[in-house]
């Protein structure tokens, strides 16, 4: 009879958390088994990013109707570059409450999302672990502080590689050995310099993306795609980076095609043991078995996990004795971009700026000393100029002939945008559970449905400010203003920068999780992805994830290695 294998560690996920998690515990010796859900990738077939729009049979929009009706926020995403990627919404749908609206961005491939992500890698502050004490007595703290996690940012900005160059920003710590930082494009200097008139001042984007050589890897060949996969590992992902440094060592497995729906317990104990999942390519179900296990599959799906993982002794969820598991779910509060045109630049030569995929400047949050009555807390801003793949804002307009394409070759190097991202709060009527109607996803597992809106007062009044203060910018700019709209914010979710659902928090009555990422109720369950975030300051989080990813993880290998796990 064959002996079970039993595994130190089984990590849930290979994008940004799992991924972390998973080079971490294997690097320091414990036998990690990780799971994903999707395929291995082969960016040399995978990934187009060198592909023109005019190559595709649709001009990269895809045959009408093939996408099904996308939610805002998904418009953007799946088209025919990343197809093969991302989950399309019609094919595997999920659930929405009346009034309720979400915009959930699956990708099922080993890598994760780390495959297309927008790459922005600000930390967190010291003021964005306390907001409550150290802010404006909303919400709740983090269980942790700024110096607890400061270490883990330098191993995990060392691990991943990111360009920025030092910052001194007030809550907005800096990378101590970021490489250089990418060069602003002229719209986005002349922009620099217009906000310097206001007294608002930008800083070098923060971003996983490599402007020379490092550990290996080839410095960016700015080709500005790195929204549809990058095939020189010259833009983090774990696809690239990390599942090569694991292949070389004896005591990691990765196994693929495995669709893990429930955390197994021992019933003796009430500890995890192990997961059951379903193999994609056949349908049957397994299970593996091990003496801890890390959730590290997104925050919907690992929240999904805990829901469908109910006992008898846990009958509302896996781990959730609070009853706060599903709750607090939070976003950014997000908002349709501002389109400008620069005079200065209007005829000037064309030329290739496609630059590292994302803006090399922004404007991190500087109104911590304005304190407004009509929201909390505040937002950066963030603004990309220059000429790119993409027609322009000359496009548009109305116009026909020689002098139509005329207009649009002398407004196409001038135009310039800004957007920007606001804190979102987590509220307890922000929610998800599985659906009561019994929708199942295309492996019979029971799917979620959302209860969830960003369209509450502090997130108008939010959106109001970042519109009038980038319209000032502008202005000072001496940039003409395109007519715009002032929609409402974004649904949770289109940015993708969900987070929240199973909260980190000191008290277990009103948290799923403790400081290190342990559920209270099961200690070897761990929870790394977004859902435990408590709260969501203006900033992207992915660079926090992989942080609080690593330092959990780092933690368990230590309890690993002592046998208290």
């Amino acid at each position: 009879m064959a002996t079970k294998t039993v595994y130190d560690a089984i990590v849930v996920g290979s994008g940004a958390s799992g991924g972390i998690a998973a080079y971490v515990l294997a690097s320091k010796g414990a036998k990690v088994l990780c799971l994903e859900a999707g395929r291995m990738i082969d960016p040399a077939k995978d990934f187009h990013n060198h592909k023109f729009p005019f190559e595709w049979p649709y001009r990269g929009s895809g045959k009408p109707g093939k996408y099904g009706h996308l939610p805002l926020g998904m418009e953007w995403k799946i088209n025919e570059w990343t197809e093969d990627l991302f989950t399309v919404p019609q094919n595997d749908p999920y659930a929405l409450a009346p009034g309720a609206k979400f915009t959930w961005t699956r990708l099922r491939a080993v890598g994760g999302r780390t495959l297309v992500w927008g790459r922005q890698s600000s930390r967190f502050g010291p003021l964005d672990f306390k907001p409550k004490s150290l802010q404006d007595g909303f919400g709740e703290d983090w269980p942790l502080t700024y110096q607890d996690i400061e270490p883990y940012y330098d191993q995990t900005e060392a691990l991943i590689g990111v360009s920025g160059g030092p910052i001194d920003f007030y809550n907005s710590p800096h990378n101590k050995n970021a490489l250089p930082g990418f060069n602003a494009r002229c719209g986005e200097a002349i922009v620099r310099k217009g906000a310097a008139k206001l007294g608002i001042r930008a800083a070098s984007t923060p971003l996983a993306v490599l402007s020379k050589r490092y550990d290996g890897r080839y410095p960016c060949h700015y080709c500005g795609a790195c929204n549809y996969g990058c095939d020189t590992a010259s833009r983090f992902s774990t696809l690239e980076v990390l599942i090569p440094k694991l292949k070389t060592v004896s005591n990691f497995t990765l196994r693929t095609h495995a669709a893990v729906h429930r955390v197994l317990l021992d019933p003796d104990t009430n500890q995890a043991r192990g997961v059951s999942f379903i193999d994609t390519t056949n349908g049957l179900e397994y299970e593996v078995y091990g003496k801890s296990v890390v959730l590290g599959a997104s925050m919907v799906e690992s929240i999904r996990i805990l829901f469908n993982s109910r006992t008898r002794d846990f009958p509302q969820g896996l781990a959730n004795s609070s009853g706060t598991l599903g709750q607090y779910v939070t976003e950014h509060v997000a908002l349709n971009s501002v389109d400008a045109i620069l005079p200065q630049l209007k005829g000037r030569a064309t030329v290739n700026e496609d630059g590292p995929g994302a803006s090399p400047i922004y404007f991190p949050r500087y109104n911590y000393k304005q304190k407004s009555d009509k929201f909390l807390r505040g937002y950066q801003l963030h603004v990309a100029s220059g000429c790119d793949v993409g027609p322009g804002p000359g496009a548009d307009a109305p116009g026909f002939g020689a002098a139509y394409k005329k207009k649009i070759k002398e407004l196409y190097p001038a135009s310039v945008r800004m957007g920007g991202y606001g804190e979102g709060l987590a509220f307890a009527h922000n929610f998800v559970e599985i659906d009561p109607d019994g929708l199942t996803d295309r492996y019979g597992i029971p799917q979620v449905r959302f209860h969830t809106n960003a369209e509450y007062d502090q997130a108008f009044a939010l959106r109001d400010e970042i519109y009038g203060q980038i319209e000032e910018i502008l202005r000072a700019s001496g940039a003409e203003i395109l007519p715009y709209e002032k929609r409402p914010p974004y649904p949770m979710g289109s940015v993708t920068h969900e987070a929240g659902g199973a909260r980190m928090g000191e008290d277990p009555k009103t948290s799923v999780l403790d400081g290190w990422n342990r559920c209270h109720d099961i200690p070897n369950l761990l929870v790394v992805d977004a859902s435990c975030f408590p709260t969501h300051p203006e900033k992207s989080p992915t660079l926090t994830i992989m942080t609080l990813a690593y330092r959990a993880a780092d933690h368990l290998a230590d309890e690993i290695r002592l046998g208290n796990v």
